[in-house]
């Protein structure tokens, strides 16, 4: 242990620059963003080893980003410790129950920190290669980059891989094209607009290719949409 990237997530400068340097004294690589938009940003770019986070940030508070994490599957995993001002157990309960692994009181002491730190790193280590379930029937095997539907197993490349993973995380429902864009180039985003564009054909192509149709995606206003074969609407347009 040790070269693992803690994200914190802490409004308040003085804070932020206490945990960083709590961390980085521990041998842990450190990722600060300063309000939750900017952070949600990050831990889809950089995929953290674990995220600290203040329970009362800007634009998207500690139990909130919990929730949205939680409902992805590329980052459903990834332990969330919230830090907390308050120590009423109805605040307790709330960040537990909204999916966070651990709550802290502040003030709080270095090293009680980071043994917690290391305590859920130990207990969320997952081997390499898991096969994840996705549904009755789609199971993604991470190390093959392979999708396994029904029979079918398609052979997939990074951004195909990546791209599939967020949208079964939100079947029927509309992924944000900037979302999709960062989660696959990051910063440079921008950048790549017409390769997502062709990352979503070829993808199509795989699903709705010989054979039954396993899915097939849409593009919308804004981004597109993951649809299964029993949930096809048409008052979207095909994928380019």
């Amino acid at each position: 242990m040790g070269l693992e990237i803690i994200q914190i997530v802490e409004d308040d400068h003085s804070q932020a620059k206490l945990l960083d340097q709590i961390l980085r004294q521990a041998s842990f690589r450190t990722n600060v963003a300063f309000d939750g938009p900017s952070a949600m940003q990050d831990v889809w770019r950089i995929k953290p080893s674990l995220i600290v986070a203040d329970d009362n940030l800007p634009g998207l508070n500690g139990r909130e980003m919990c929730k949205r994490l939680r409902q992805d599957p590329s980052t459903k995993h990834i332990p969330f410790i919230v830090l907390s001002g308050y120590s009423s157990e109805e605040r307790r309960v709330e960040a537990l129950d909204s999916g966070a692994d651990d709550f802290i009181v502040k003030p709080y002491g270095a090293a009680e920190l980071v043994a917690r730190v290391r305590a859920l790193l130990r207990r969320t280590q997952q081997g390499q290669g898991q096969e994840e379930e996705l549904g009755e029937d789609l199971a993604l095997t991470e190390n093959l980059y392979a999708v396994e539907y029904r029979g079918r197993k398609l052979i997939l490349s990074t951004e195909e891989w990546k791209t599939l993973r967020r949208l079964v995380g939100s079947v029927g429902s509309v992924v944000p094209r900037e979302e999709l864009s960062t989660l696959l180039w990051g910063n440079d985003a921008l950048l790549h607009d017409g390769e997502m564009d062709r990352c979503m054909e070829q993808l199509n192509t795989k699903l709705t290719g010989e054979g039954p149709a396993v899915g097939s995606i849409k593009i919308v206003p804004g981004g597109f949409r993951l649809l299964l074969p029993s949930s096809e609407k048409s008052d979207v347009l095909p994928a380019r």
